[in-house]
Parts: C-alpha cells; structure tokens; sequence
C-alpha cells in the first residue's frame, strides 16, 4: 500500500469517527430534549434517558475506541430505537397511557431518526471489510423478513 493511500484511508476512517461522533450526539440530544414532555409516564422519560446516555456514552467511546464489538453494539442499539420510533409511529408505542395510539411524526423526531440512520451507515463502514459485508446482509435478510410479514400481516 503506498503511503498516500495508506494517508487516505486513515483519513477517512477518523472521518468516519468523527461522522459517528457527531450524529449519536445531535440524536442524544434530541432524546434529552424530549424527556421532559414525557414525564407523564415514568417508563417513557426513562426510555429517552437510557437512550440519550447511550448515545452519548457511544459519542464519546468511539472519538477514543474503535473496538468491533462497540461498532457492532452502536448498530445494534441505533436499530432498537429506530425499531421503536417506526412503531411508535405506525401502532403507537407498545405500553403506556398511549398504547396502541400512533404518534405523530415530527420534524425533531425525523431529524433525530435520519442521525440514527446516518450513525448506522457511518458504523458499517467501520467495521472490517468482511464483516460489514456479513452485517450487512444479516440487516437486509432481517429488513427483507419484517417487510414480508407486514405485507402479508403477519406483523401489525
């Protein structure tokens, strides 16, 4: 490898860090932003509390760490919660005063979900060459399966 290359893609992997960085923390911010309006269940405000200390905790990790198994645990939690926005937007949140009510989206809530996209992505591509490539199969085959059992009504 010559040693622009070599500069080249240290590069972009400090990019790529920084990129990870700074959405985990716009979407931690967002989570401490919203505590607030959902006090009126204890369970909703201490889901935006864990969510925003993991994200910050995953904003800061990843300036000094780049271990396989905190990139592969920061895909991991960014997909739960998304997991949750997109039912919590379709069904309305599983329990609570407001199950089974969808909420509506919102242009925070949005921003804060397309950061948690963008972390996603940005974690893939740190990942080794042959395990992002797994990973991300494993992610399209378990896309592919949630679409088919929400088109076929399996899923609600």
């Amino acid at each position: 490898m010559s040693e622009l290359t070599a500069t080249h893609t240290v590069t972009a992997r400090v990019a790529r860090v920084d990129v990870v960085a700074a959405l985990s923390f716009v979407a931690a911010g967002v989570h401490f932003w919203v505590i607030e309006p959902h006090l009126e269940w204890w369970a909703y405000a201490a889901f935006f509390l864990a969510t925003a200390i993991g994200q910050t905790a995953l904003a800061l990790l990843i300036l000094k760490y780049t271990p396989t198994w905190l990139l592969l645990t920061g895909i991991a939690g960014n997909l739960a919660i998304l997991g949750m926005y997109v039912l919590s937007r379709t069904n309305g949140p599983p329990l609570g005063p407001h199950a089974g009510r969808p909420e509506p989206a919102g242009l925070l809530d949005i921003t804060c979900a397309v950061a948690e996209l963008g972390t996603i992505v940005a974690l893939l591509g740190l990942l080794p060459a042959h395990l992002s490539r797994r990973t991300t199969t494993v992610l399209f085959v378990i896309g592919l399966a949630l679409w088919t059992g929400r088109l076929t009504g399996v899923l609600l």
